[in-house]
């Protein structure tokens, strides 16, 4: 009776802990608990099959930007041309940019192609800007913990340096690239801490819009925003990402990128015509450009997604932009 009593004890324990869990939302990769970000929403299938990016430590498993069925398919469209046979080079505090000139472009996916949040298919009005050639390294990263630290403004760390993947470490007295990993890409930072680099840098994230033209007008664009991306096990250093115009490199395919915006499924059909920022609320952030671990997200440049912006994955990093003196746009 007595070990009866136990396991009935033991039981209603277990049943209180899960019901714990499920209420604080506190999941990491496959459902197990680690850190404090919520669970994404549910994520209406539509015409399509969503797969999940694997091993996402510390935060949830990111839908990627589905595949359409074989059945749904449209037929390839013509792309726009893009102007990248004049792209100019940054000088001084803009080296190592390339200069993405004002211009009107076609932003997000006709009907028929991609999911519901890429459509509908608008006119933008971007103003211009100067954007990163490469993604922001280990190594860049490292200068900037070294001389601001790792903890943010808002109490809570820039990088989660526990996870194995992250490509820095704290040595005895400062911060490091681990062995071989200077070159690499930037990964395990939260949104925050790009945000904040970005400043130090004297820049600041590109928006949504800015990014999807900065990709189209660098990036080979066949019909049907179907590109070549060669299968990787793990990203590569920026320098040697998928190249573009101008020395771009690994816009797409590498990891992906954390955009300024918040994230709304239906924010095309009320953006603004001009220099559009995203919702002015959310949950969560735009980032775009696919990842070596998500091949059929990385084929198309117009595909967007979100991530929580406290979250620290392996394959999320980002790339700076800076706007143009008023005057010499």
């Amino acid at each position: 009776m007595a070990r009866a009593y136990s396991f009935t004890i033991r039981c209603i324990v277990v049943l209180i802990a899960a019901l714990f869990v499920l209420e604080s939302g506190c999941w990491g990769d496959n459902g197990s608990v680690s850190g404090s970000v919520p669970r994404p929403p549910a994520v209406s299938r539509d015409a399509f099959e969503i797969p999940l990016l694997p091993a996402v430590p510390l935060g949830p498993a990111i839908p990627l930007p589905p595949v359409l069925k074989e059945s749904a398919k449209p037929a390839a469209s013509s792309p726009p041309a893009s102007a990248n046979n004049n792209i100019v080079e940054g000088t001084g505090n803009f080296t190592g940019m390339i200069l993405i000139p004002a211009g009107t472009f076609e932003m997000g996916s006709p009907v028929g192609e991609g999911r519901v949040d890429e459509r509908p298919a608008h006119k933008v009005n971007l103003k211009a800007f100067y954007i990163s050639k490469h993604q922001v390294t280990a190594a860049a990263y490292c200068r900037f913990l070294n001389e601001q630290g790792v903890m943010g403004k808002d109490g809570l760390p820039r990088v989660n340096l526990t996870l194995p993947e992250c490509p820095v470490e704290k040595g005895l007295k400062r911060f490091q690239a681990k062995n071989g990993m200077d070159e690499k890409p930037m990964v395990c930072v939260s949104w925050n801490g790009a945000t904040d680099y970005a400043k130090w840098a004297g820049g600041r994230l590109p928006t949504s819009a800015e990014w999807e033209r900065a990709a189209l007008i660098t990036t080979p664009y066949p019909p049907g925003d179907s590109l070549t991306v060669l299968k990787r096990d793990s990203s590569v250093p920026v320098s040697i990402g998928l190249p573009g115009a101008g020395g771009m490199t690994g816009i797409i395919g590498n990891v992906w990128e954390w955009c300024s915006d918040w994230y709304a499924k239906d924010y095309y059909a009320q953006s603004p015509p001009a220099n559009p920022g995203g919702p002015a609320l959310g949950e969560e952030k735009v980032i775009r450009g696919g990842s070596w671990a998500s091949m059929e997200a990385s084929k198309r440049i117009k595909n967007v997604h979100s991530a929580h912006p406290l979250g620290c994955y392996r394959t999320v990093g980002f790339r700076i932009v800076k706007d143009v003196p008023s005057g010499s746009d």
